[in-house]
């Protein structure tokens, strides 16, 4: 396949095209980069599909780079397929029907046609770390575990800790109040909705909840973080003692412990902010609405006791499986890729 990059410079962190800039890549891409033979051309006229080399958002400051849109002018004129990585916390409507773009944290009642939501993706090790814990029978309670931060620099966290807790919950993100103003009103507010969670999880004796709180360290996404290895390490060993894993959004609308959690063969508890899921309806999950926090506790017994022994290993079998089958990036990109091209 002939691919135009618009020059992509050699340290692209534009990820679809790394097979065609495969130098210093996380080995998590190896067999994508293996396996996949595109050719780069100098020519948008003469390509299969063109791929904009740099992040169309600022992944620090999330301003918008507007020279993509002079890429997209490009594309039109020659009627090629063009990609579009807009992958941020950024939550803004980048509305160009042309291109296909994507993104983290979609929302399900606003997302377009020509949106795609891509998985997160971790390095290698903790993969492989991931990859290797044991799928346990069911235990006579069940786990949730959680590793991550309740802190926010979001303008309205600070408000909700001043809140009671009702009020809180009808102004978090996608709560009543809070549909009324802006679907997309909540930054700093999901870190409120984790800490609401697992107070009602640990005055919950019917469930075991195992909370790693990690608010002296950074943040877990942020590659040049030099506690990422020592939070996602972390992160394993919640999983370890874990059945579901907690996920609820952070400033972007959506979980990257969501995808290490079908990883881990594990059950994801999603706190549902209107989130697009991709492939939801292959995935054995749990959803419980922002709006029903006080009721988490007796959606996690209702799905626990359902499930036979054989039925709960089978899941969590199957959500490790999805993810090596849907969700890696040596399948979720050349799936993607295709879908375009025979579109």
């Amino acid at each position: 396949m002939k691919i135009y990059t618009f020059n992509a410079p050699t340290n692209t962190t534009v990820e679809l095209l790394w097979p065609l800039r495969q130098n210093n890549r996380n080995k998590s891409f190896d067999k994508l980069l293996a396996e996949t033979h595109w050719v780069e051309v100098n020519s948008l006229q003469d390509c299969d599909l063109a791929i904009y080399p740099n992040k169309a958002f600022n992944p620090e400051t999330l301003a918008l780079n507007h020279d993509v849109f002079n890429a997209v002018k490009e594309a039109e004129i020659y009627g090629k397929h063009l990609i579009i990585d807009a992958t941020c916390d950024s939550d803004i409507a980048l509305d160009i029907p042309t291109a296909n773009i994507l993104r983290f944290g979609l929302y399900r009642s606003l997302k377009k046609s020509f949106e795609t939501e891509i998985p997160y993706w971790t390095n290698q090790k903790t993969k492989d770390d991931l990859e290797s814990l044991e799928i346990r029978a069911k235990t006579p309670k069940p786990s949730l575990g959680f590793c991550g931060t309740t802190l926010s620099a979001g303008k309205l966290f600070n408000l909700a800790k001043k809140l009671p807790i009702a009020v809180a919950k009808a102004a978090l993100s996608q709560g009543s109040i809070a549909q009324k103003i802006d679907i997309r009103l909540k930054k700093g507010m999901s870190h409120k909705v984790r800490e609401i969670a697992m107070k009602c999880i640990l005055a919950d004796p019917r469930i075991d909840g195992y909370f790693d709180i990690t608010n002296n360290l950074n943040d877990y996404y942020n590659p040049a973080n030099p506690n990422r290895n020592v939070l996602e390490d972390l992160f394993v060993e919640n999983m370890n003692k874990s059945d579901y894993a907690l996920c609820v959004r952070a400033n972007g609308n959506y979980s990257g412990r969501f995808y290490m959690a079908l990883n881990a063969g594990r059950i994801p508890l999603v706190i549902d902010t209107d989130v697009f899921i991709p492939f939801e309806n292959r995935i054995h999950l749990l959803k419980v609405p922002v709006n029903s926090l006080d009721k988490i506790g007796d959606l996690i017994m209702e799905h626990f006791e359902k499930y036979t022994d054989r039925e709960w290993q089978e899941m969590k079998k199957e959500n490790r499986a999805i993810y090596n089958q849907l969700l890696a990036p040596d399948r979720f990109i050349p799936n993607f890729v295709e879908s375009i091209l025979t579109n």
